[in-house]
């Protein structure tokens, strides 16, 4: 954009009170034409098409629904593509599966979003304008997101400021006025970010990205890992508990012959038996960016019962959208870019710049 709303209202002497009207237009009234907002004059509906300022930073390209989920194709200003996915649950929550990047950093060998090359952090911005094109979707049905979930491309830790910002729009009444309870925010183990939210202030959840029971599966897996031992992960996240009193969801993909057998399970339940914890045990879903493959169903129930009767909250996750590559690990924005980069861990600058460590042994006293 040329001009901003803010820099239009002030060259034309515009009261602040507009602002507050075209905000409560936007986010509450879910207008896609300027023409709509019924408290503007139509001198100052007029002036601010003619300076061409757009609604929105991206474009809605393309949706594709398969039964009660919906993935959208998403523009950015910069020609970029990313994808969000609306869940419409039985029990009438609809939830917001956004992204954080443009692709990746984190490059987990299983998922299709890593296979592709980084580009760049979405804005705050970006990420609340997800929220507000599945709003306008759900319009004509009369209903509103009552979800939102940090799970969709890109890593929300490497992504903080935005992604702690979006959090605090999406939860302030004068934007969406979602729960924070209803919001999830999932890493896949930046340690020093996590420490970082336990201390934000309001009552968004913690999902940890886990996937295997142990450092060598893990690394293998994961090169976050390496990075960040899983160790040190969970001594972040029994701070986290420590410091909310929230429980943890810890999500696991069961992955055919790779970390899906009973001595894995055996594992995890040794890792999580004394902790705060609630595992989310997922189907890997098939892409065409590896080559790994779903588990079978024995298996898959043999894992689930083994966690449960030895005392660990399980739920197995129905698989929402797979066939519209809409799933867990299956967003990539393929439909746009079909080049098959090899994933690579982004660069030590990139971390180090974003994430701005002054102690990576950063430990706090337990409170």
């Amino acid at each position: 954009m040329t001009q901003t709303i803010e820099e239009l209202f002030q060259e034309n002497k515009v009261p602040k009170f507009r602002l507050k009207q075209l905000q409560h237009a936007i986010y509450k009234d879910l207008i896609t034409d300027y023409d709509e907002i019924s408290t503007f004059p139509q001198w100052l509906k007029d002036k601010i098409k003619e300076a061409k300022i757009p609604l929105t930073t991206m474009e809605l390209i393309e949706s594709h629904r398969s039964g009660n989920t919906v993935k959208f194709v998403l523009k950015t200003h910069d020609g970029h593509f990313i994808e969000s996915v609306l869940i419409e649950h039985k029990d009438e929550r609809k939830t917001v599966c956004v992204s954080c990047q443009v692709f990746c950093a984190v490059g987990c060998k299983f998922c299709a979003t890593g296979a592709n090359q980084y580009r760049r952090n979405l804005t705050t911005e970006e990420i609340v304008e997800q929220v507000l094109f599945v709003s306008r979707y759900l319009k004509h049905q009369e209903v509103r997101v009552t979800n939102v979930v940090y799970m969709g491309m890109g890593e929300p830790f490497l992504t903080y400021k935005p992604v702690s910002e979006s959090l605090l729009m999406l939860n302030s009444p004068d934007y969406f006025n979602i729960g924070a309870r209803h919001i999830v925010v999932s890493t896949s183990g930046i340690v020093p970010r996590i420490y970082d939210y336990a201390e934000i202030g309001i009552q968004a959840k913690l999902a940890i990205s886990l996937h295997a029971p142990n450092q060598k599966l893990r690394s293998e897996m994961m090169p976050i890992s390496d990075r960040y031992p899983l160790d040190d992960l969970m001594k972040a996240c029994d701070y986290f508990v420590e410091k909310t009193g929230k429980r943890i969801s810890y999500e696991y993909v069961l992955i055919g012959n790779v970390n899906d057998q009973i001595e894995h399970a055996r594992e995890l339940v040794e890792l999580l038996i004394d902790r705060k914890a609630h595992v989310n045990l997922l189907v890997y879903n098939p892409h065409e960016f590896a080559d790994y493959k779903m588990p079978m169903e024995k298996d898959v129930i043999a894992f689930r019962n083994y966690l449960k009767t030895r005392g660990i909250e399980v739920t197995i996750r129905k698989s929402m959208g797979d066939d519209i590559s809409g799933a867990c690990g299956q967003l990539s924005g393929k439909q746009l870019d079909k080049k098959k980069n090899k994933a690579v861990f982004a660069q030590r600058e990139f971390f180090d710049g974003d994430l701005e460590i002054k102690d990576k042994s950063k430990s706090p006293a337990k409170a």
